[in-house]
């Protein structure tokens, strides 16, 4: 549908695609106030799904986006559900407590929305770089993990993972993905590598769940004032700015956290969507190739079995569909 685009809302989203919202049920990562991942769960809630599962470090961050869901429309179960996703353990704790919760019997729709950005250099729990561990590692160990759960929903389930334009700015860091013990970090690089690697993974959950029917979506959502922007630095930012736009180059505009959401809601919602000569991204609520802000390295097929055989290694579990 051409007329979505830059200024396209989460909510004109969801009462276009109203079908594929009510009585469904929704997981979403990172919904803390204020933030995208907030702003989707608030928009699904005009589509009356039956059940919205909120997945955030504490309740007190999430309790405001519960009470916005339930201001809309008291009659959706929402589920709070702690995760620390700096950490495996924790991780694991959580889908645990999805898989053996038998009022979620299917998970129609998983949407990928927590990360951290540019962030100084740290090393998750298990020992592996923060932003690769909290936007890949973790939500691939989570999805993997409640896949049961998915594919009780039958065809047509689907698995968003948000990314970013930033993945632009570079691939996977495949001979140290912690950046030699992060002698070379750079933030934007880690930033970009976290991103690609939401792509990526992506990539592989299309080419391993599509005889089972089930649908896997990446985004850029654009530019949007929030929290995620905690680290971001008057110097950073121009440091990224230039790096994507060359030297003297502005930052591009902003988008609301009303347009934030809407692709990932497109992505999530709309069955008509299909595949592009290879691309399962989205940017402005349209599927763009290879080219359009999107790099070849992001949709790579080969690229994206490594990195799921890697991360398989990481967390210390295989998966096969």
């Amino acid at each position: 549908m051409s007329q979505y685009g830059f200024h396209t809302t989460g909510l004109e989203i969801v009462n276009d695609f109203s079908g594929n919202v009510k009585g469904r049920t929704f997981l979403i990562t990172g919904p803390s106030e204020g933030g995208i991942g907030a702003q989707t769960a608030i928009s699904l809630a005009h589509g009356a799904p039956s059940m919205i599962l909120l997945l955030g470090r504490s309740l007190t961050k999430i309790q405001p986006t519960i009470d916005e869901i339930h201001t809309i429309n008291p009659s959706i179960t929402t589920k709070f559900i702690p995760i620390e996703l700096s950490s495996l353990k924790k991780v694991r704790t959580a889908a645990q407590s999805i898989l053996s919760d038998t009022s979620i019997p299917k998970i129609d729709v998983v949407i990928n929305n927590a990360a951290i950005m540019i962030s100084p250099y740290e090393l998750s729990i298990d020992g592996y770089e923060l932003q690769l561990a909290t936007n890949h590692l973790s939500h691939f160990l989570l999805t993997n993990l409640i896949m049961p759960k998915i594919l009780a929903a039958g065809p047509g389930a689907t698995i968003v993972n948000v990314g970013s334009l930033a993945h632009v700015l570079g691939d996977i860091n495949w001979e140290s993905t912690d950046f030699n013990k992060g002698r070379t970090y750079d933030a934007w690089s880690a930033y970009a590598q976290a991103k690609t690697a939401n792509a990526l993974f992506t990539v592989a959950l299309r080419s391993k769940l599509v005889k089972r029917g089930v649908q896997s979506w990446t985004l850029n959502p654009g530019g949007i004032k929030t929290n995620l922007q905690k680290f971001m630095t008057p110097e950073l930012l121009a440091e990224g700015v230039e790096r994507y736009s060359g030297p003297g180059s502005e930052r591009p505009p902003l988008k609301s956290v009303a347009e934030g959401c809407a692709t990932t809601l497109r992505a999530a919602l709309d069955a008509s969507l299909v595949e592009r000569n290879g691309s399962c991204y989205l940017s402005d609520c349209q599927v763009i190739e290879v080219g359009q802000n999107l790099k070849g390295y992001a949709m790579d097929r080969q690229a994206a079995e490594r990195l799921w055989r890697m991360s398989e290694e990481m967390v210390g579990e295989r998966f096969e569909y």
